[in-house]
């Protein structure tokens, strides 16, 4: 969305200067318009140098973990009694990530102008999510934007534990195999050709599984550029086919759970973030049915996603939340039975919350279990491809008489 200078004139008569992102000039005025502003000077469009777009996109690129601070930083300051605007322009001036100062400011001056927080916020839904701002709007309905800023911040927190202990037990397989894929390239590509010339100037016929070496060593020197391009090709249109295609997208979330150990890893951790978020928004006063459409939203996996709408639909023809979930095979009984509990006994915030401390450790053992597991078998796995290499290229020194004949 692209973003307008303006130089407008407020209802106090004052001048204010300052970013609006609109889809166009007459939208960003209509904002403006809104806010109280009337734009007393031509909009130009803010068009920053190419640098400074990739220093914004990479750079100050706005993390969970940047949210999380922040939510913490302005709980503490509403604690101490400091009103809501001043604390956001004090926090402005205190974090250091560029897009994150820019936007804080964008919303203080919003709030600031007699607009409403949550309202603010939507406008970073990107930035912020839907379970944040829906949060957000109920603490400002209820009276209750303290409490609630405490409470996002604890959820927020776990939920990026979890999300670095998943991401950390599938970064090192993949790390591990994608430098020994190097490697063993590297070997086929430069050393292979030596043994190649050595073994060539010798003559005789070399042992089928050195030949074999020798070949896979030629057709990588020959198109290892055409490799590297399928390799690209390959990744990017697999990123884009999830990006566009439901049906995709669905078909390889389903392949991830079907995976042994990680497919386990990735739905108790999808199960622990399930039910903390809706823990955190019953407990905020949010309706069931709004909690259940945010926490399909911010699934991660397709096939989990759709679970949590078929459980939503059928919660809005009026069947029990555990008995919903019972009807769909991806929530095991543990989650179901804990979720009729606290239905009957009227306190389901609490019961989810529990299901969701029981299922992150579940995730703490599976990924200790995984990180035992993984080590001895990466280590096997590439000691034999390489340990074939070494064999192919030392079998011919055995028949070394056979080969001078």
């Amino acid at each position: 969305m692209p973003s307008y200078r303006y130089v407008g004139r407020d209802v106090f008569n004052r001048i204010r200067r300052g970013i609006v992102e609109a889809d166009d000039v007459e939208s960003a005025k209509e904002l403006l318009l809104k806010r109280g502003l009337v734009v007393i000077e031509k909009l130009k469009e803010d068009k920053p140098l190419f640098s400074t777009e990739i220093t914004f996109s990479l750079l100050d690129r706005v993390s969970l973990k940047d949210i999380v601070l922040f939510t913490r930083q302005l709980h503490a300051l509403i604690n101490a009694g400091i009103p809501l605007v001043q604390s956001l322009r004090i926090i402005k001036d205190q974090i250091s990530n560029r897009r994150l100062k820019q936007i804080i400011d964008d919303i203080a001056t919003y709030i600031e102008e007699g607009g409403r927080f949550h309202i603010a916020l939507s406008k970073y839904r990107n930035i912020f999510g839907d379970l944040y701002i829906s949060m957000i709007k109920a603490a400002e309905e209820a009276g209750t934007l303290e409490e609630t800023l405490k409470r996002l911040a604890e959820h927020l927190e776990k939920i990026e534990q979890l999300r670095g202990k998943v991401k950390s037990a599938m970064f090192y397989p993949t790390f591990v195999l994608v430098v020994a894929t190097v490697i063993v390239i590297g070997i086929l590509v430069f050393v292979i050709p030596t043994f190649q010339q050595l073994y060539a100037d010798l003559g005789g016929e070399l042992p089928s599984l050195t030949q074999t070496v020798i070949n896979v060593s030629n057709w990588l020197r020959d198109y290892i550029g055409w490799f590297l391009l399928g390799v690209v090709v390959l990744f990017i249109g697999f990123f884009q086919l999830r990006r566009f295609s439901k049906q995709f997208r669905y078909l390889t979330d389903l392949l991830l759970l079907k995976l042994p150990i990680f497919g386990e890893l990735i739905l108790k951790s999808s199960i622990a973030n399930f039910s903390r978020t809706l823990s955190s928004m019953i407990s905020s006063g949010i309706n069931i049915l709004d909690a259940l459409q945010i926490s399909a939203e911010t699934a991660n996996n397709e096939v989990i996603m759709r679970a949590l709408l078929n459980v939503k639909e059928q919660v809005e023809k009026g069947v029990s939340l555990a008995l919903a979930m019972s009807r769909v095979s991806i929530f095991p009984p543990m989650i179901v039975n804990m979720a009729a509990v606290g239905e009957q006994a009227g306190n389901l915030d609490t019961m989810l919350s529990k299901a969701a401390d029981f299922y992150e450790e579940e995730v703490d053992r599976t990924v200790d279990a995984l990180t035992s597991l993984i080590e001895p078998l990466l280590m096997v796995f590439i000691g034999s491809i390489i340990g074939v290499i070494v064999i192919a290229m030392y079998l011919p020194i055995f028949k070394i008489g056979e080969l001078i004949k």
